[in-house]
């Protein structure tokens, strides 16, 4: 009797408390992705000069002066348009692959317990025959 009341607080458990608990954890894993990664801040800077590097035009006009500040601008914008794709593209694939484990966690939670259940079983039958 001390068996099954073990195991029906187990089963209480396995499939209440700790999967509401795998659920919060994942969640919490994606959120740190999202801002590990600063994929929204990114996303709005996207073709923003890198580290703010560009070029002030003097005060008098010259051809040479605007050359340089528009080819150091333009440099300066896909320098930080190409890491910073590099960088989304990057948290993208990580907050991805976090979710596909997560989906595949919860597969496997749900799944375990006949999963033990079976191979003890099967275990149990290959020793007695």
């Amino acid at each position: 009797m001390l068996f099954v009341s073990i195991m029906h607080h187990y089963f209480i458990w396995h499939f209440g408390r700790a999967f509401g608990e795998i659920f919060h954890v994942w969640k919490n894993v994606l959120w740190f992705m999202l801002h590990f990664f600063s994929i929204g801040p990114l996303l709005k800077s996207w073709f923003a000069p890198w580290k703010r590097v560009t070029e002030q035009r003097g005060e008098t006009w010259n051809l040479e002066n605007l050359a340089s500040v528009i080819i150091i601008g333009l440099v300066s914008r896909i320098i930080g348009f190409i890491i910073r794709t590099a960088v989304i593209s990057l948290g993208l694939i990580s907050f991805s692959l976090v979710a596909i484990a997560g989906v595949a966690t919860f597969i496997f939670w749900l799944v375990a317990p006949v999963v033990i259940v079976g191979l003890v079983g099967l275990g149990i039958m290959s020793l007695i025959l």
